[in-house]
């Protein structure tokens, strides 16, 4: 435990200032449902359990631009020893149920070598596949789904009281609200739960009772808003941007899947520049609920790419087995080869079902569309410790040697790579000793400038650059909106030829006089060029941003350029 509060600190510590851009939206809608804007709870792509936490947060702290980041990786941090918690009721029962099914002539493993093992898994998967630094909801989702396996583990016992039950009912369902994928995994963990307790399945009945009550409401409000049955949109808009490779912001519609129903407004051809002030509200509405924009997407399935997609993310996943330096596969090797059991081993490996039916479940559907490491983490470290826990190795001596031997190792593969840039310790310490610097560009730094600019909360703004990567989260944090934007990023293909700078001054001007419509009051720039000749750009303090001020201009602020042209001094 304290090893694992000690590394999950050292990287919310180290990354306290940073913010993923997805958070953003969560933080727009935990304000919106702690004001009683229900609605906003309501979204095709993003739970409101997690946004509803990290709202209570800001609301009940109310911090300040520089402490808003580091609050939301405060509450991460506690998400992640929520997460320890579920993990070490699973792991527990999981040794509990291993000795009751020991037979006799099985050699004794000591249960410091099940925790080294369990708990080696649950640190690699948390710290370096989710990471406390990342501030999404995976690693929420990751508690819920350990603490619904240690329930299926109690099932499976024969403990079928009524707080095993209740408990299952509700993680299930709250993993349901934190992430759509939890919805047939739930099922899939129901399922099990009806399978291993025959005689009883009428409390299996109040489990799911338990989770429809907390799953329905959002499911009856997320249907009637989208007008059809639907759990989450996040599936649908995943497969076409995944699969069929439909622009991931901004689709108009094409001829293979279909026309949008309210698509954001082009305002500009060349290059691309689109307008969404409406109805979708927050700090950047075009990704606040992205399936709203895509409502009316019917991806369309072509048999031969969605099986070369699958078998692409199924070898994906294959290779996490092969991590730790190779460890994980090597010590699996050893210890079934050692434990001499040939095909039983596969019975030995069978009699795990019950959780390799979900974790397995999960992997599967993760790689019909698309997969990242901190999506797949819970059910990698579920499907390993199902497989280790099978191993059965015969009684002569040294047997017990040889598992205490593997779990060292996995442990020691894993601390190998500590100054590893996904544990954060050489920047903690950097930090600590006071040896880093400042960041510039930070987006605190961005945000108190911008302000001191005179930005007001409320006040409208454009990008000339896809707003997702660096306007969006400074933005947030001025509590302005972005309602337009140039779609272009340097390295997203989608949109190459988009690139504002490249064009002529009577193409830029068009641009500028589309937003100026939108009501937005400032355009921001963070690839304003040293040879720019037409505009008046204003650089943002010391950062790399520039602005535009559109109307009113800011009184008392130094230009970067007068009169008939700007000249960017970087």
């Amino acid at each position: 435990m304290a090893l694992a509060g000690l590394l999950g600190f050292l990287q919310a510590w180290a990354s306290r200032m940073d913010l993923v851009n997805d958070t953003v939206s969560y933080l727009d809608m935990g304000d919106g449902i702690w004001r009683g804007h229900w609605a906003m709870a309501v979204n095709g792509l993003w739970g409101p359990l997690y946004a509803a936490i990290l709202g209570a947060a800001v609301r009940f702290v109310r911090p300040s631009i520089r402490w808003e980041y580091p609050l939301v990786h405060l509450v991460v941090f506690g998400i992640f020893l929520f997460a320890w918690l579920g993990f070490d009721f699973f792991l527990r029962e999981l040794v509990r149920l291993r000795r009751e099914t020991k037979s006799p002539d099985e050699s004794n493993t000591p249960e410091w070598v099940w925790l080294t093992i369990g708990y080696t898994f649950f640190l690699w998967t948390s710290l370096q596949l989710i990471q406390v630094s990342e501030t999404n909801p995976d690693m929420l989702v990751a508690a819920f789904f350990y603490f619904a396996c240690g329930f299926l583990v109690r099932l499976r016992r024969g403990d079928t009281g009524w707080r095993t039950v209740v408990g299952l009912g509700l993680v299930l369902g709250l993993g349901y609200l934190t992430k759509s994928i939890m919805f047939p995994v739930s099922l899939l963990c129901l399922a099990v739960a009806a399978i291993v307790t025959p005689k009883k399945r009428v409390l299996v009945l109040l489990a799911a009772g338990i989770f429809a009550a907390l799953a329905l409401p959002f499911i009856v409000g997320l249907s009637a808003q989208r007008g059809h049955l639907t759990f989450g949109e996040s599936g649908r808009y995943n497969y076409a941007v995944h699969v069929n490779h439909v622009v991931r912001s901004h689709w108009q519609g094409d001829e293979e899947n279909g026309t949008p129903i309210h698509a954001t407004r082009q305002l500009v051809a060349q290059p691309a520049t689109f307008e969404f002030a409406a109805p979708v509200p927050g700090t950047y509405p075009a990704w606040t609920d992205t399936s709203y924009w895509y409502e009316g997407i019917h991806p369309r399935f072509n048999t031969a790419r969605g099986m070369r997609h699958f078998l692409e993310l199924l070898k994906t996943e294959l290779l996490f087995f092969f991590e730790l330096h190779g460890s994980l596969i090597a010590a699996l090797f050893l210890l079934f080869y050692c434990g001499g059991r040939k095909r039983a081993v596969l019975n030995d490996i069978a009699a795990y079902w019950f959780l390799l039916m979900p974790a397995m479940g999960a992997l599967l559907l993760y790689a019909l569309i698309h997969i990242e490491p901190r999506y797949l983490a819970p059910f990698i470290a579920t499907a390993l410790l199902c497989l280790f826990f099978s191993v059965r190795l015969p009684r002569p001596a040294g047997s017990g040697r040889l598992f205490a031997g593997a779990a060292i190792l996995l442990f020691a593969m894993f601390i190998c790579p500590i100054e590893s840039s996904s544990l954060h310790v050489r920047e903690f310490v950097r930090d600590v000793l006071g040896h880093s610097r400042p960041d510039p560009n930070s987006f605190q730094a961005v945000a108190q400038e911008m302000r001191r600019l005179g930005l007001a909360p409320g006040d409208r703004i454009a990008s000339l650059e896809y707003s997702l990567y660096g306007a969006s989260t400074w933005a947030r944090l001025d509590r302005a909106q972005i309602v337009a934007e140039v779609y272009f990023w340097p390295t997203l293909d989608e949109s190459s030829g988009n690139n504002f700078w490249q064009f002529d001054t009577a193409a830029q001007n068009r641009v500028i006089d589309a937003i100026r419509k939108t009501g937005a009051r400032v355009i921001v720039s963070q690839t304003v060029p040293g040879s720019a000749k037409t505009l008046d750009w204003q650089r943002v303090g010391d950062t790399q941003w520039y602005a535009l001020w559109l109307d009113p201009r800011p009184e008392g602020n130094t230009q970067v350029g007068t009169g008939g042209g700007a000249h960017v001094a970087h």
